[in-house]
């Protein structure tokens, strides 16, 4: 995954989700790129100046996310295969697993990506 796709990702991304969070809360990032897509981790914080921090490229999403500690996907990871976007909600942060469908990666994906967190749709079981 190109850095520069992602850096135009991510400024979007806090353009659209500025609107709904207070003033004193931002986000810092940590970026996984993989050839196949990436692992974007957003940390909340408040009054804390926002910051992107890139990673080491890996060869596919799955090794990228062997190097993050999360609790969504345990056992053997390399069985996993990601595509379209995945978002995971943890306590004080999501992380968005994207591929490289370009696609993903442009404004209206990313209208819909910020409109899946702030009015997630409920389902009946």
């Amino acid at each position: 995954m190109h850095k520069e796709k992602i850096q135009l990702y991510l400024n979007n991304f806090r353009r659209f989700l500025s609107p709904y969070l207070r003033k004193d809360i931002n986000f810092k990032t940590i970026i996984y790129p993989a050839n196949d897509g990436a692992i974007i981790e957003l940390k909340f914080q408040t009054n804390s100046p926002v910051k992107d921090e890139y990673r080491k490229n890996e060869n596919t999403i799955t090794d990228s996310l062997k190097k993050i500690n999360q609790h969504a996907f345990g056992g053997d990871l390399g069985g996993f295969t990601f595509s379209g976007t995945n978002l995971i909600l943890e306590k004080g942060r999501i992380i968005i697993i994207k591929d490289n469908d370009e696609k993903e990666w442009e404004i209206p994906q990313i209208k819909k990506d910020v409109e899946k967190l702030v009015n997630p749709k409920s389902k009946s079981l």
